[in-house]
């Protein structure tokens, strides 16, 4: 188990390497830059010159790569174009929180309701509810988040007056109300068909009917054999959902008023700031590999088969 574990931490390493070498080399290739005429702030070539020997953008691409890569080692990752008073790391953790609760709020109501219509899909296959919350689960996984929640808007904020039509009020149930169903409803629908098709697989398998055969009700198979073992491809899918949502929607973000780290991200793509791109990626990249990282631990503790073949190792 330690010499698997090690073997991921490295994997994990390369791909932070890899990923931050890249992420620096194409958002270089870009034309164009933040003080360029034509960017959200033009200087002149003097000034241009100036703020360029102060951000180290006038060294050879190598050695400025090899100088941010020795400075994020020691969790410095520099000070955004267009907000020096702060630094990378400071304005994540500012804005990240609000990304974070509205994402992780969102994804818990995309797995908890879509593993329950799933659940339910699977239990009554091929009957009229079936039908229907499969229908329910293809179209709201089609509808895109921004349109969701420009409807859910009009609805509720403007027709009925039950939340507030714009604007962030800050971390209130009023206002997490609409951006969380408008997130997490669509997202559902792929959990909901996906959980459906896991346990379908699942129930197909000589133990189940094994279960059947010995006078086990149907509520008994579907918690102690069916969803235990339809549950190892569902955390592969489900897991990822958490770091991916947490990290900010610009369009939820925009909708609704969010001031997260979505909109940070597009914005500083836009406008060529290096620091805050690189540093929002590299961020985004620890949340999802440490998932991954979790959902193997889980996997041992779902599926002992699972610790015996890490023993192998």
């Amino acid at each position: 188990m330690i010499r698997y574990t090690l073997r991921r931490l490295g994997g994990m390493l390369a791909v932070f390497l890899a990923l931050s070498f890249f992420t620096f080399a194409l958002s270089r290739a870009i034309p164009g830059g933040p003080w360029s005429q034509g960017a959200e702030m033009p200087l002149s070539e003097e000034q241009s010159a100036a703020f360029k020997a102060r951000y180290g953008l006038d060294r050879p691409l190598m050695e400025q790569y090899l100088l941010w890569l020795r400075n994020a080692l020691l969790l410095d990752f520099g000070r955004p174009f267009r907000a020096p008073e702060l630094t990378v790391t400071q304005l994540i953790l500012k804005q990240w929180p609000y990304s974070a609760v509205v994402g992780g709020l969102a994804a818990t109501l995309a797995v908890l309701l879509g593993t329950a219509l799933g659940s339910v899909c699977a239990a009554r296959q091929n009957t009229w509810l079936d039908n229907v919350l499969t229908v329910y689960a293809v179209l709201s996984g089609t509808i895109p988040s921004f349109v969701l929640g420009f409807v859910l808007v009009y609805i509720f904020a403007v027709w009925l007056k039950w939340f507030p039509a714009g604007g962030w009020g800050g971390l209130s149930a009023r206002n997490l109300v609409l951006p969380v169903v408008a997130y997490g409803l669509p997202a559902a629908g792929g959990v909901a068909r996906w959980t459906r098709q896991c346990m379908l697989e699942a129930m197909s398998a000589d133990y189940v009917r094994t279960a059947y055969a010995k006078g086990v009700r149907q509520a008994g198979v579907m918690s102690r054999h069916v969803l235990r073992n339809a549950l190892i491809p569902m955390v592969t899918s489900f897991l990822p959902l958490f770091p991916d949502m947490m990290t900010g929607s610009i369009f939820i973000e925009q909708t609704f008023g969010i001031p997260g780290l979505g909109q940070y991200f597009v914005s500083s793509a836009f406008s060529r700031d290096y620091t805050l791109v690189l540093g929002i990626t590299m961020f985004w990249a620890v949340l999802i590999t440490v998932t991954y990282f979790l959902t193997d631990v889980l996997y041992g503790l779902i599926d002992p088969r699972v610790r015996l073949t890490r023993r192998a190792f």
